[in-house]
């Protein structure tokens, strides 16, 4: 029992502080008491001792009658809080209930109102009067009154133990981290990782990627030591022995997909910083895009990291050919499940240089051998670490305890050797170093400030006995730690070892379980709580990592948070009296006392009659899962045994599991803040929700209804709902907290009005208003009071109904009377129907970093000042704009522009202009010569589609906007739907004749003025000429993708001469760009990976000569792909697609791609034969699919993992076998699937 008391008294100690004054000043308040003077009076003698009285029963006889004291003072706050948030939800229901009457009334006469005008003192002496006899206000009133008697027994208990005040502790900066004593071994282990490993490793290792292990004990400095590695290797990058170094986080819980998409994203970020790349891939989602011929070419730019398979060849790919160093901190391998999840990483060998290498960290020795055995690597060597030395642990130890700069030499030293003889008790444990260091560091400066005695100080900590338990010193200084604090990071245990939080998340739950007390009530809860967590983090209670994630176009670092083991233990032992998680089939005491709970679902009934006897429950997280969700009657034991809990005082519940049969006993959670059901089958939300009126955080992804009166929810801060049902919500306007609504639906209804959003001023992130034709009237967009939305930083305004081609004049009055939100860094204008853009004012638009014009049809010109008044923008999209004909100077700092179907606007230079006729008719000749067998019936479509749009031009240049008149014509004379693909073809000619006389014959040229800055230029539906695109692409020194679609208009790439400034591009994409028979100078684009070639029918392979940079192509409707792969030499081509092309020969031959890693073909009905496939010594991925006439694929290289055949009659019938034994088909000995 002696090695518990300890325990017991720092866990409770957080409640012995100035919390209980804050709480009872609040109470007080809430009824209207001024107790002011009784607050001096706790705050002068009760609250000064409090900390003392726990200090010196550590060591006291007395020890057991203040634990006693502790926990009544425990139970009497959390009384009196429970009490206060009773009264405080009371308030909450009058004031829905009010404000339900009111709706339906008359307003009040004004006259009658200044008559009878009561002065406010007289107003809350009758409603204290009135109201003072509520059951509420009672009970509050005397739990605060029993609280405050028993903290004030803290000053018998002073003098019992003959305690002194202890004063107040402040904060000081951390200092910044520094390794001690770990020289030698990271000079060691970095030679070993940059030395070729020898050819006999360890025995029982396989052959593949080395790996180096680091273990040892928890905190002994496994991770810092690795950083440490990482920060010498990284000085040395680009001279050094590694490409790239990257960092991922394991845990015991770890995933490997999660892993994979770490590794790609930090990847892309290395190549994005040394070679300006652009990290979306079009080889990772050209499945999907073969299985739908008509996906749009954006999502052809976004990586699909769902599937298991596309992270992999995605991750092969980012690696493929570099030297890396991969570090995977804190390996556990325990068991089949985490042995399969390692298993997925095997294809890392095969993507590296020789010289790559895993550095890992784990507790267990053998976990390396166990993961180096499941992704097929070799052990190199296993780097056990031993304790640092007694004096580089004292140096670190000093570090952190002593304040740097503001101690004279001499008392310095008589400080440092006192500070020795503490570490000493330390254990060599950094993690407690770094801990007991801080803590000592924020008394010092504090002493110092007051010229206290430094030395008496240290003199007591150097007395305190923290042998045996490695987790004493940690305990001492979580006891000095503010008790705000600890409360918040105590509670992390509630969550399985390992966990990672996301700020956000953490915070809310705090702020659920009231641990947030802003001392400013002006300041908002989540920046509080944001402070407290970085609070924690530099005090090294919790740590934090960063991610990268990809969001709004951009990969970033994301930061997450986790609990070293060490302090994990801490947490786990100062709340195992409150806190209890139950895992898998580990059985968990459940003590009567606590307050937080997670339990599998499954575990409820073997748990039932403990957990009904828990009448004080605040946290309740029911785990779960598909075999749960999936069983209506375990879903309905499982209800009947949560009704029978006592659940009234729950603050969060968490429920993985069906809502649905809850709702009766929902509405008794009137402390409810915290609300989320991540059921994975649809359900509906009941009404008795709607009670709930302290609901801070509502998390229902899968509700498939929502109530009709969810508005009455007014503490909601957070939805999170499928966006159609929030739209459906009336007058939402009343939840004032709420700070994420994503979308807004405007309707011409009571209750979903433009005005709904007038007090909604706590949003945040992104908003789209849709259906912004029901607005009425300018004054209504001036009610919406965007412009006070100060914390929205993405805004989209949508135009819905109503015909595209009518004038609005009235969309140009709402856009100007919504007035901008001050900080917006992001606009999108869609649907709006004006033909001028609107005058806000500069300062509305000067931080606007990304501005998108989408379906503005009747948009005729961009405001002139448009570099000055979007002076940020570094993206501009202009879509589907029909009427738009010019573009002024745009945004000096613009490094994307979207250009798309845009067909009044001309790109033309002065030498277009001067073209004599016979070169006019050169140019036609050389289309009517192209190949015109490839506009199969499947063009058919697009060919007429696109006769209409260049006959709406025609007829508009001319001098008519009426596009009926020219569709009318257009329809006379378009051949029947089973006329020759061949009389569309000359039709189209001939229509496309008389659009390009007329942009021959302008008057003026029109260039494409881009500024240098630009990195990414998309083009779609415009019509620019070969000349006006070479001087368009003169000075991009730092472009790296150039994307033409549906351009028309070109017919040849722009020549060495340009193509061969263009040093940092990186991808080339032309689709549908009919015209097209020559590339060019492509060939002397030095650094090009990507090229995308996708309907170019008319593309001369004689004179396509690729550069030999290119990593992966696609080739698609396009003739003769087999000449243009021969015509160049591809040393690191590593992902090829061909689909629907034609080739001059039937037998295609790839032998001298030594790179290649994934082949995919696809509908190449000319294809007979696939042969030496033997030298593809790279190839791991094989996918042959609708290749009709396909009869043989010969000589399989031994690297093929994945061979995929499907829709490919003649070949499976003649070559593919069916296994005896397993009765798989096979092909040459490898299994083929037919799952693409």
């Amino acid at each position: 029992m002696a090695g518990v008391e300890p325990i017991i008294l720092a866990a409770l100690g957080w409640v012995a502080s100035p919390l209980v004054a804050k709480l009872l000043a609040e109470g007080f308040a809430s009824l209207g008491i001024n107790a002011e003077k009784k607050l001096q009076k706790l705050r002068a003698t009760v609250l000064p001792v409090l900390k003392s009285v726990i200090e010196k029963a550590e060591g006291s006889p007395h020890r057991s009658e203040v634990e006693g004291w502790l926990q009544r003072l425990k139970d009497a706050y959390d009384g009196a809080e429970d009490a206060l948030d009773l009264l405080n939800y009371d308030r909450l229901r009058r004031k829905v209930a009010e404000a339900a009457r009111s709706s339906g009334k008359r307003p009040t006469n004004p006259v009658r109102s200044s008559f009878f005008h009561i002065p406010k003192p007289v107003k809350w002496m009758i409603k204290g009067c009135r109201d003072m006899g509520s059951p509420q206000k009672i009970k509050l009133k005397r739990r605060l009154n029993k609280l405050e008697k028993i903290a004030g027994e803290a000053q018998t208990l002073r003098d019992l133990l003959g305690a002194t005040a202890a004063p107040d502790r402040q904060n000081i900066a951390q200092p910044p981290q520094k390794v001690f004593g770990r020289d030698k071994d990271r000079e060691e282990i970095i030679r070993r990782l940059k030395t070729e490993p020898a050819a006999i490793c360890e025995p029982g290792s396989s052959s593949g990627i080395p790996i180096i292990a680091i273990v040892g004990r928890p905190g002994v400095g496994k991770t810092a030591l690795a950083q440490y590695i990482c920060e010498q290797l990284r000085s040395e990058l680009g001279d050094g022995h590694f490409d790239l170094i990257m960092w991922v986080y394991a845990s015991c819980d770890f995933n490997a997909s999660e892993i994979m998409k770490n590794i790609i994203q930090q990847a892309s970020i290395a190549s994005e910083s040394q070679d300006s790349v652009n990290p979306d891939d079009l080889a990772v989602t050209i499945l999907a895009l073969l299985r739908n011929r008509n996906t749009n070419l954006d999502t052809m730019v976004v990586g699909n990291l769902d599937s298991p398979e596309g992270l992999r060849l995605k991750m092969n790919k980012m690696l493929n050919a570099k030297n890396f160093l991969l570090v995977i901190d804190d390996v556990w391998c325990d068991g089949e499940d985490h042995k399969k999840n390692w298993k997925t990483l095997r294809c890392l060998s095969n993507c590296c240089l020789p010289g790559s290498k895993i550095l890992v960290t784990s507790q267990m020795e053998d976990a390396p051998r166990k993961i180096g055995a499941a992704i097929g690597a070799t052990i190199e060597h296993i780097f056990p670490l031993k304790d640092i030395e007694e004096n580089y642990f004292s140096d670190l130890f000093i570090h952190h305890a002593l304040p740097s700069g503001e101690i004279d030499s001499h008392l310095r030293e008589e400080l440092e050797e006192k500070c020795r003889t503490i570490a000493r008790k330390l254990n060599k444990d950094p993690t407690a170093a770094e801990m007991v260091g801080e803590t000592i560091a924020t008394e010092m400066a504090r002493l110092l400030r007051s010229q206290g005695n430094l030395h008496a100080y240290l003199r007591k900590i150097a007395d305190e006995d923290w042998s045996g338990d490695k987790t004493k010193a940690l305990m001492w200084s979580y006891r000095h730690l503010p008790a705000h604090l600890q409360r918040c990071f105590s509670y992390c245990s509630l969550y399985p070892r390992g966990h990672t939080f996301e700020a956000l998340q953490l915070v809310q739950l705090w702020m659920a379980q009231g641990f947030i007390k802003p001392d400013d009530q002006n300041k908002r809860m989540e920046d509080v709580g944001n402070n407290y967590l970085n609070e924690l983090v530099s005090r090294f209670y919790i740590q934090r990592h960063n991610r990268v994630g990809y969001s709004s176009g951009a990969y970033k670092f994301v930061s997450y948070y986790t609990l070293h083991e060490l302090l994990y233990d801490l947490a786990e032992k100062v709340t195992r009296n409150y806190c209890v998680r139950i895992e898998g089939n580990h059985q968990s005491e459940i003590p009567s006392t606590i307050r937080h709970l997670c339990i599998p679902a499954n575990k409820l009934n073997e748990n039932k009659e403990e957990i009904c006897k828990l009448e004080k429950l605040r946290t309740l997280i029911v785990t779960g899962g598909e075999s749960i969700n999936s069983k209506a009657d375990v879903v309905t034991d499982i209800s009947n045994s949560l009704k029978q809990f006592s659940l009234k005082k729950l603050r969060v519940l968490v429920l993985e599991l069906n809502l649905e049969n809850l709702a009766k006993f929902i509405s008794e959670m009137k402390h409810l803040r915290v609300l989320q059901v991540s059921s994975t089958s649809e359900f509906v939300l009941p009404e008795s929700v709607c009670t709930l009126y302290q609901l801070q955080v509502l998390r229902i992804n899968c509700a498939r209804l929502l109530p009709k009166f969810l508005n009455n929810l007014v503490s909601l801060r957070y939805l999170e709902a499928n966006s159609d049902l929030i739209s459906g919500i009336p007058d939402i306007g009343k939840l004032t907290f709420l700070q994420g609504l994503k979308h807004f639906q405007v309707k011409k209804e009571k209750g979903y009005e433009l005005e709904q959003l007038q007090n909604l001023n706590e949003l945040r992130g992104h908003l789209c208003i849709d259906n912004l034709e029901n607005v009425e009237s300018k004054d209504s967009a001036i009610a919406a009071k965007l412009k006070e939305k100060e914390h929205l930083d993405m805004l989209q305004l949508v135009w819905c109904g109503g015909l595209d081609n009518v004038n609005s004049s009235s969309d140009v009055e709402i856009l100007e009377g919504l007035q901008l939100p001050p900080y917006l860094t992001s606009l999108i204008l869609d649907g709006y129907r004006g033909r001028s853009c609107p005058s806000w004012p500069e300062c509305q638009t000067s931080d606007i970093q990304e501005l998108a014009l989408r379906r503005c049809r009747m948009l005729e010109a961009l405001p002139l000042m448009m570099d000055q008044i979007y002076r940020s923008c570094r993206s501009l999209e202009l879509s589907h704009l029909s009427k738009l004909k010019a573009l002024h100077a745009l945004p000096p700092q613009l490094t994307i522009l979207i250009i798309e179907n845009t067909p009044s606007l001309i790109f033309v230079t002065n030498e277009d202009l001067q073209l004599s006729e016979d070169d006019k008719r050169s140019i036609r000749e050389v289309r009517r010569n192209g190949t015109q067998e490839w506009f199969s019936h499947r063009y058919q479509e697009s060919l007429v589609n696109n006769e209409k749009e260049m006959m709406n031009f025609i007829a508009s240049m001319n001098g008519s906007n009426n596009n009926e008149a020219s569709s009318a014509e257009h329809n006379k004379s378009v051949p029947a739907a089973d006329v020759a693909i061949t009389d569309h073809w000359e039709r189209w000619l001939e229509i496309h004749k008389r659009k390009m006389e007329l942009i021959y014959n302008r008057q003026n040229e029109a260039k494409l003025l881009l500024p240098s800055t630009l990195t990414e230029l998309w083009l779609k539906g415009c019509n620019i000429t070969n000349r006006a695109l070479s001087a368009s692409l003169q000075t991009l020194t730092s472009l790296t993708r150039l994307s033409l679609e549906e351009i028309r208009t070109v017919t040849s790439l722009p020549s060495e001469d340009v193509l061969g400034k263009l040093t940092s591009l990186q991808a080339v994409i032309l689709r549908e760009c009919w015209a097209v028979t020559s590339l060019g100078g492509i060939r002397s684009l030095p650094h090009l990976k990507e090229l995308y070639l996708s309907g170019c029918p008319c593309l001369d392979s004689r004179t396509a000569f690729l550069p030999s940079s290119l990593e992966i192509i696609t080739f698609e409707s396009c003739a003769d792909v087999d000449v243009i792969l021969a015509n160049t030499n591809l040393p690191r081509l590593s992902h090829l697609t061909i689909v629907q092309c034609d080739m001059q020969t039937t037998s295609l031959q790839l032998g001298d791609l030594q790179s290649l890693y994934f082949l995919y073909i696809d509908d190449c009905i000319g294809l007979s034969s696939l042969v030496y496939l033997q030298k593809l010594n790279s190839l791991e991925c094989l996918i042959l699919h609708n290749c009709s006439n396909l009869e043989a694929v010969m000589n399989l290289p031994m690297s093929l993992a994945r061979l995929v055949i499907r829709s490919c009659p003649i070949l499976e019938k003649q070559s593919v076998k069916i296994d005896p034994l397993s009765g798989r088909r096979i092909l040459d000995g490898i299994p083929v699937e037919d799952t693409l």
